[in-house]
């Protein structure tokens, strides 16, 4: 059966939607021992196994191939400009190319940097390959990992959209279907060399102390939340925050993620904790609600995949339909319906064998969110990451 790409289809014209992580390594591996623990570790996901199937209809799926489509090469450049020159290049999705892993040397030491297509699968995913290849150094034997699908039938279980909801939505197909059209490889390109030729990354990140930040969080709220709304402290002008929520429920790569967007500006005439609780109260009321939970997800899994592709088109000038703009406000990408702040918390990073010194976690900078900020705790340490586009 085909594992069609739908909940997650704005992934697929999305031109920066990468996920970037910066490993360093203990002790001193040598660098074939690498290339063979990394290559076991894709043959060890069907996520990295696959490749993107875009039908001139409009559907995309992904379908396993014999042979990976992820890359692996030793590279003697810093991670930052390794990031840099991978950005200008598309990933050649059609051909499997949903990772490229780079080794590099930094003061004698090792260098992972993963460069990831988000539909490889999100952030966590990133980590459960990251945890095959410290299993494949250590020549433990790796478990074959399926790909899960977030199709309707996932969601139905889980969550319906309101009546008025999936009847706006089938209007709307109904439209598109009339004007509208499929899009190819060819505007794929098209939109990522538009994207980059004009934009540049610039990638910030700060370390603390875990325990130290943990003994600042007032009682009652999560790390999360106090962290947070530290971010609203230091920027004012951010009222939308958008919080990715994990909906995991296997070891496996895919994208097993929703979304919440949570309206809240920080009250300069209250305490920093009066704060940091009201926006805890106010993420606890949507995380309790499975609608809102997963709604992002329900939503785009009934909206046609190729309008998602043409809203993406449309945001970025390489496509002109009245529908996909309109739908572009409606979803948050053009105008005023967008987040100021995006946050995705990986959490604790947990990778027993003790070949991992230390972990940078670097968040897609997604078109519908004006700053973005990634936050992991390793080893005793947080680590906040500021990423920012700046115009070239």
């Amino acid at each position: 059966m085909k594992k069609y790409i739908r909940s997650e289809r704005a992934n697929l014209f999305e031109p920066n939607v990468y996920i970037g992580m910066v490993v360093k390594l203990s002790g001193s591996p040598e660098t074939e021992d690498i290339r063979r623990a990394v290559e076991e570790a894709y043959r060890a996901n069907e996520a990295t196994m696959s490749k993107i199937v875009l039908a001139p209809n409009g559907d995309a799926w992904y379908e396993k191939m014999e042979r990976t489509g992820c890359a692996f090469a030793p590279i003697p450049l810093p991670w930052q400009e390794i990031l840099r020159q991978s950005q200008q290049q598309p990933f050649a999705l059609a051909q499997g190319e949903l990772v490229r892993i780079f080794l590099s040397e930094e003061d004698g030491q090792k260098v992972l940097t993963i460069h990831a297509h988000h539909l490889v699968g999100d952030g966590k995913s990133i980590l459960v390959l990251l945890q095959d290849i410290v299993s494949s150094l250590a020549h433990q034997r790796l478990r074959y990992k399926p790909l899960l699908s977030v199709d309707r039938e996932f969601l139905q279980k889980r969550s319906r959209l309101y009546f008025g909801t999936a009847a706006y939505i089938q209007g709307v197909n109904r439209k598109w279907k009339k004007a509208g059209t499929a899009f190819t490889w060819e505007n794929y390109a098209s939109v990522h060399q538009r994207y980059w030729s004009r934009n540049v990354s610039d990638i910030t990140y700060e370390t603390f102390d875990l325990d130290t930040v943990k003994a600042q969080c007032p009682q009652g709220v999560t790390l999360n939340s106090f962290l947070i709304a530290k971010l609203l402290r230091d920027y004012p002008d951010c009222k939308v925050v958008g919080i990715p929520v994990s909906i995991r429920e296997d070891e496996g790569m895919s994208n097993q993620v929703s979304g919440i967007a949570v309206k809240y500006g920080y009250d300069s005439n209250c305490s920093f904790e009066a704060n940091a609780r009201q926006l805890h109260k106010a993420i606890g009321r949507k995380l309790g609600s499975k609608r809102m939970k997963y709604f992002i997800l329900s939503f785009m899994e009934r909206l046609c995949p190729s309008l998602i592709d043409g809203v993406l088109l449309q945001t970025h000038g390489c496509c002109h339909n009245p529908l996909a703009e309109k739908m572009a406000q409606v979803m948050g990408y053009l105008g005023d319906g967008g987040r100021d702040l995006g946050v995705t918390n990986l959490g604790q990073i947990d990778i027993p064998g003790g070949r991992i010194q230390d972990i940078l976690f670097i968040p897609p900078k997604v078109s519908y969110t004006k700053k973005v900020v990634g936050i992991s705790s390793f080893n005793g340490k947080l680590t906040v990451c500021h990423h920012n586009m700046c115009q070239r």
